[in-house]
């Protein structure tokens, strides 16, 4: 090096050393691009202790102007969550199954070279993050103490055992996912309680690498019958908007104590005050907290949903009816079209928006954050960090 000449910026590649696509050409890929712009590469692996937070921070202490995570959903929310607030650039490669992250940040799915080279050069873009909390299931604190306007107290919502109708054979063989940081989870996409954590925890690794995203295709018919959860919502700091059958049809099943969910409908895009948050009960067999809307397969379950927005996009699903019911949801939201929810007896959809968001459920159930399974819970608690990460994206 030439005396006087600046050193060349340090890029640091988090990379998960176990997913099949973690290729001596993807390395040499990356590798490549990241010379091409004159930096200089250090690569960090992943183990099953450490996912990627701690790495990502070694690299910021250590000067790194770039850390990239080159994985899968699970590998990018724990960079991020490592990165969030730093200013540091963050680059994706995405490795895995779902790549929930790089869908919604509208990366070029399998083209690594082309990947690589908006890891190493593209348009740093603010980027939300989530921060999930859970609480043990024997919780009796705030987040159970929730009073739900014109409904009373929410004594019937009672806990059962620790995974009450099943869910602790949910458990992965390598357990429960750990916190991020502190007690918190970090989420770039979404953290689904009920069917979607069971989709999650049912779709064999075997399949995974066989079939890809289609293996959560059949993981979703074995869990078509699961039960439908009672829960208390509360939201904050955004506006409301519902897709749910009106009073009338309410009435018309029998009030509360009808089949379909209780809700309180509210005017589309209803000031919601930032310091109370608006509470309700329902029944949904899922419970979707979003931070982005595209899935696998080209479903866009959730188009208003953004990185961008600082907002947290809620989707209570029902269904009824059996078949019928799901059937009725498959035509709201299977392309080529995004989801558009209509009322309907089959099928419901309940949407909300807000910063913040709690839920209490009648049991302890299973949630899936990003594809991670984190241990059956009564309470979650979910906040966005509006801009905590700058992502590198096509410009």
């Amino acid at each position: 090096m030439t005396a006087g000449t600046d050193p060349a910026p340090v890029a640091a590649v988090v990379i998960n050393p176990v997913k099949p696509a973690a290729t001596r050409a993807v390395r040499q890929a990356l590798g490549d691009a990241l010379d091409a712009v004159g930096y200089r590469t250090v690569w960090l692996e992943t183990s099953a202790r450490e996912t990627g937070s701690v790495q990502a921070r070694l690299a910021v202490a250590a000067g790194a102007g770039l850390v990239i995570a080159a994985g899968g959903d699970g590998t990018v929310r724990s960079v991020a969550a490592g990165l969030a607030g730093t200013g540091v650039d963050m680059g994706v490669m995405p490795l895995g199954t779902a790549n929930l992250a790089a869908r919604n940040l509208g990366l070029p799915l399998r083209r690594h070279a082309e990947l690589a080279r908006i890891a190493a050069a593209g348009r740093p873009t603010p980027t939300d993050l989530v921060w999930v909390r859970t609480e043990p299931p024997e919780h009796t604190g705030p987040l159970a103490a929730v009073d739900v306007p014109g409904h009373g107290s929410p004594t019937n919502c009672t806990a059962g055992p620790a995974g009450s109708d099943g869910d602790e054979r949910l458990e992965p063989p390598e357990g429960w996912a750990r916190p991020s940081l502190g007690d918190e989870h970090a989420c770039m996409v979404v953290a689904g309680i009920g069917f979607d954590a069971g989709l999650v925890a049912s779709t064999r690794p075997a399949l995974k690498e066989r079939l890809s995203w289609g293996a959560y295709g059949l993981a979703a018919l074995e869990n078509l019958g699961r039960r439908r959860m009672s829960l208390v919502l509360g939201v904050q700091g955004g506006t409301m908007a519902a897709v749910a059958r009106t009073a009338a049809a309410v009435a018309s099943a029998g009030g509360p104590g009808g089949t379909g969910p209780v809700v309180d409908v509210v005017p589309e895009a209803a000031a919601v005050s930032p310091r109370s948050p608006r509470t309700e009960r329902l029944t949904a067999r899922t419970l979707l907290l979003a931070n982005g809307g595209r899935l696998p397969a080209g479903i866009t379950l959730l188009p208003d949903a953004r990185l961008d927005d600082g907002l947290l996009d809620v989707a209570a699903i029902d269904t009824l009816h059996g078949l019928w019911g799901w059937a009725s949801l498959a035509r709201q939201v299977l392309p080529p079209r995004p989801a558009s929810y209509s009322d309907g007896r089959a099928a419901q959809v309940v949407l909300r928006r807000g910063r913040m968001v709690t839920v209490l459920l009648d049991l302890p159930t299973a949630v899936e954050i990003d594809g991670d399974l984190v241990a059956p819970t009564r309470g979650v608690r979910a906040r966005v960090q509006p801009g905590a990460l700058r992502v590198r994206c096509p410009a």
